[in-house]
């Protein structure tokens, strides 16, 4: 959530949350915007820093970090008028690089590639917002190396926002086996006869979405992280029509 605030002095980011109301407990990283340009994550909270920047953005368990991170270099290369191979180019590559990791098409050597060029980029762009973008790249990497990495060596989004990592799925307990959702999938990846309980197929499945309307029962849900239990195959249905 994006937050205007008003501190040009030495303060903390708790003294901060404090003021807007916000309840530091719930968040994961706040987003001071540029010229600060930085995470700052809970366990840092409490250190005294001077705040320049004139808005602050912060993110809880729902936020996924390499979506964030993507979000704050295309704020910083719009920011910019800067043409430089470093500034441009470079902001350009690494949002290319994380737009890839969170639709979901990063490569395990994605990662390695910003980890390169960022120090170079830094150094070498002629524009503030190029370094600035840069050193959000490295110090994201750095906070949140983990959580983005999710998205390429395990193919999920740990948080269960990013939408080409979620998954939907058939509850048997809702399931009547009535085959609407099977006449509505063009991908043919939903198994199911009827009174039995229909089963997608996640290899097939392109997540288009439009067995989630058809279904009268609500038994299609979408899933990020978590994954509710499903039988491999249709099952007879424990509900009745």
């Amino acid at each position: 959530m994006d937050h205007q605030i008003n501190a040009s002095s030495s303060t903390t980011t708790l003294d901060v949350l404090a003021s807007l109301g916000v309840d530091a407990a719930d968040l994961k990283a706040v987003w001071y915007a540029f010229p600060m340009a930085m995470f700052v994550t809970p366990d840092h909270f409490g250190d005294e820093l001077e705040v320049t920047a004139t808005a602050l953005r912060t993110y809880d368990a729902g936020d996924c970090m390499a979506d964030a991170l993507l979000n704050v270099v295309n704020e910083l290369r719009m920011a910019t008028e800067c043409t430089c191979t470093f500034g441009h180019e470079g902001g350009y590559q690494i949002a290319t690089i994380l737009g890839d990791i969170c639709t979901k098409k990063g490569k395990p050597s994605d990662l390695a590639l910003i980890r390169d060029l960022a120090p170079v980029m830094e150094a070498q762009a002629l524009c503030d917002e190029g370094k600035a973008i840069a050193r959000a790249a490295l110090q994201g990497l750095e906070l949140f190396g983990p959580e983005v990495e999710a998205h390429i060596t395990k193919k999920t989004c740990p948080a269960g926002s990013c939408k080409a990592y979620m998954t939907y799925h058939v509850l048997v307990s809702r399931c009547t086996g009535c085959g609407k959702c099977l006449k509505a999938c063009d991908d043919k990846a939903i198994m199911g006869k009827a009174r039995f309980v229909h089963v997608i197929d996640q290899r097939k499945c392109s997540q288009c979405g439009d067995c989630l309307p058809v279904c009268p029962e609500k038994a299609i849900v979408m899933a990020g992280a978590k994954k509710p239990k499903t039988p491999p195959r249709p099952i007879p249905c424990k509900r009745k029509k």
